[in-house]
């Protein structure tokens, strides 16, 4: 019911700190990293499963929320013990290679790795957000884990496509148009008529292939089959600008039967 007059508004006491259920047996180490997976503190980490796809669903659940102000092993079951987060700007330690954060990352994402480290890159989808980059330097990358911080994030759109039994056989490209400048950071591809003889669905920014994205079909391949790739991490083929022409490619090994369908995703600057 809406208010007929003034109030007393009470605010909370926390201030920046939360006070968490801790996930069951979860090993919570002070300063370290925390998420909350489905409510339950536990150690940030990257997705889990045996395939990209389980990875991607289970980090639809994480959120980061702070770094634990204590050290604490959950319980036998989901909250039976607490721990004190903080959400701010913290220290963590930098990646290597092709997902090492610079300074080119001011003010953009950052991922998790573990409970102490952040990347660049998401992989894929199968790492969680940790925040956002402010500050990078020798001893680390500072970054904000703020509520607040994270209102205006980096967000990914998913081109849908298909590709008849006819064009597929023929190696013919299903044709898309990049609606805004990003990356290209996954193809999830699905047969929807079973294969005979399968080949790989691969992707191209005009005529120039995407380094590492290639989603091989099997032989014999089943209607339903799903299968997903991302491409080199960091390579520069990966980049598109609006109004971008994309190929998704089937390759000519395809024979006799087959169709296949698909979502292309793209990481938005």
């Amino acid at each position: 019911m809406a208010l007929s007059g003034p109030k007393r508004s009470q605010k909370f006491a926390g201030g920046n700190l939360l006070v968490l259920g801790v996930a069951a047996a979860a090993v919570l180490l002070q300063g370290g990293l925390v998420l909350a997976d489905a409510g339950y503190a536990r150690p940030a980490r990257a997705g889990q499963g045996g395939t990209d796809l389980l990875k991607i669903n289970d980090v639809a659940d994480y959120r980061v929320v702070g770094i634990a102000l204590e050290s604490v092993t959950g319980g036998a079951a989901d909250g039976d013990k607490t721990v004190e987060v903080e959400f701010g700007t913290f220290l963590f330690k930098n990646s290597a290679g092709v997902d090492a954060i610079t300074v080119a990352a001011l003010g953009k994402l950052a991922y998790v790795v573990d409970d102490e480290t952040v990347a660049l890159s998401s992989a894929g989808g199968t790492r969680p957000i940790a925040g956002i980059v402010r500050e990078v330097g020798s001893t680390g990358v500072w970054v904000d884990i703020s509520p607040a911080a994270l209102t205006d994030t980096t967000r990914s759109i998913f081109l849908p496509w298909s590709i008849n039994e006819t064009d597929t056989l023929a190696g013919t490209s299903a044709e898309l148009v990049c609606p805004a400048a990003g990356r290209i950071v996954r193809n999830t591809v699905i047969v929807q008529k079973a294969v005979t003889t399968g080949g790989d669905v691969t992707a191209a920014v005009g005529v120039t292939a995407v380094d590492g994205l290639a989603c091989t079909i099997a032989d014999a391949a089943t209607k339903g089959t799903v299968v997903t790739d991302v491409p080199t991490a960091g390579h520069a083929s990966a980049a598109v600008a609006a109004g971008d022409r994309i190929q998704i490619i089937p390759a000519a090994a395809f024979n006799t039967a087959g169709a296949v369908s698909g979502v292309l995703e793209i990481a938005l600057k």
